[in-house]
């Protein structure tokens, strides 16, 4: 039975997961310099290690929209997303679970057919359907947007 390293994060009231193969480190908030015209949900740049890093508001990408929040008591996660590094700002992050195949379901036909969800990978259901994890695919999420 195969399985998969996730990391778990709050986005709103909702638990997600990225793979952790995607993630290369977590970090705490940090200034961020915003760029004029960029989409609403590109907070702006950080400079990480001397790398100029795109920093994305997963929450207002997701619709979970709130313009005045405060972003100071947020994750950034980085990530690799079709080769380039980007930072995801989330609410939070839990813990880094392992997933056996049998623990990912597919969204139910009802959401799909009603719902975009074309970046979502799977439902992972955690101490036997009690805790629930949308699987994020970053490479269709953000790799459409860029």
């Amino acid at each position: 039975m195969a399985e998969i390293q996730v990391v778990a994060f709050m986005v709103g009231n909702e638990e997600f997961c990225l793979d952790i193969s995607k993630v290369r480190e977590i970090k705490e908030m940090m200034p961020i310099t915003r760029v004029p015209n960029s989409p609403d949900f590109v907070e702006g740049v950080i400079n990480l290690r001397g790398q100029i890093t795109t920093v994305v508001n997963l929450k207002k990408l997701l619709g979970y929209y709130d313009m005045d929040e405060d972003l100071s008591t947020k994750k950034i996660i980085i990530a690799e997303v079709k080769d380039e590094i980007i930072g995801i700002i989330v609410d939070s992050v839990s813990d880094v679970i392992t997933l056996t195949d049998d623990q990912i379901d597919q969204p139910p036909k009802t959401l799909t057919s009603r719902v975009d969800i074309r970046y979502i990978k799977g439902i992972a259901k955690i101490n036997d359907g009690e805790r629930l994890l949308i699987m994020v695919d970053l490479d269709k999420l953000l790799g459409e947007e860029f």
